[in-house]
């Protein structure tokens, strides 16, 4: 029932886009709330209505960090408001440093547009922390500019979009001796611009893939493409935010009887012309 996988925060960051960078704490240890009823689990991630597979992560706070695989003491669950159905969550134990670890509970469900979800983490004895999601409604393809000149960048335009929630460049890299592959990302979020109250612009570096890959030996860069995600209501730009308010149990949270942060989002991809991968021209 509960899988042990060693994961490190490089590799996390990846299922949770770039929020476990301000919240998954990879640098500090883990400190349970002990004897409070305000603060039963700390809830962080976010649920893609254009994907099926959804990853949270979730403490429970009144307990000391659990490295056996004993699991929260409790269930994780999502309603859809408008229909009833629920979905019950699968847990998934991870490592991020010789000290540090936390439950990714994940579940297999297609999730709707426009639709509105809780989201509960429930103790055994009742206990709860929970978070209304209200997912944003679809919007068109991205629009991929290749460079006009060499050495030029790339661009992508983005439009009926109010709140950017990521952009990243996203490829496999298949290691040829050891015959394995891993997928790897890069986030161009930093890079946008906004140029109407729904519209972005973001250049992409012709060389973002050899750039990220430069240090490997022996691979074989395959599906490229460019991810976008559009956050519903109550998105953050947490970049812009002071790191100290962030680390404050109470300073950014959605959470109820919680802490953390859970949003919905609702994503494009499109295939990334880029030269460096061997399956597209």
């Amino acid at each position: 029932m509960n899988n042990f996988k060693k994961k490190y925060c490089t590799v996390f960051a990846g299922l949770i886009i770039y929020l476990a960078v301000f919240f998954a704490g990879c640098d500090e240890t883990l400190e349970p709330f002990k004897e409070n009823d305000r603060f039963i689990f700390s809830i962080y991630g976010w649920l893609d209505a254009s994907d099926e597979n959804h990853w949270i992560r979730v403490i429970n706070l009144q307990e000391e960090v659990d490295r056996s695989g004993g699991g929260i003491n409790g269930t994780v669950t999502l309603e859809n408001l408008s229909t009833g159905e629920q979905t019950t969550f699968s847990d998934s134990l991870f490592q991020y440093t010789d000290n540090i670890f936390a439950y990714n509970f994940f579940a297999n469900t297609p999730l709707k547009p426009s639709e509105t979800y809780k989201l509960r983490a429930t103790r055994t004895d009742g206990a709860e922390s929970s978070v209304t999601i209200r997912m944003p409604g679809s919007f068109p393809d991205p629009v991929f500019q290749r460079a006009a000149m060499p050495g030029d960048p790339d661009g992508l335009r983005i439009r009926g979009v109010e709140n950017l929630a990521e952009v990243s460049v996203r490829f496999d890299v298949r290691f040829i001796q050891a015959e394995f592959t891993q997928p790897m990302r890069v986030s161009v979020l930093a890079d946008s611009i906004r140029t109407g109250s729904d519209e972005f612009f973001i250049t992409i570096d012709t060389g973002i893939i050899a750039d990220a890959t430069v240090d490997l030996d022996s691979i074989e860069i395959t599906n490229c493409e460019i991810y976008v995600a559009r956050a519903g209501p109550g998105w953050l730009h947490f970049p812009s935010i002071d790191r100290n308010l962030i680390a404050l149990p109470e300073g950014i949270s959605n959470i109820e009887n919680g802490t953390g942060y859970v949003i919905g989002v609702v994503s494009r991809r499109i295939v990334y012309p880029n030269a460096r991968c061997v399956d597209q021209d």
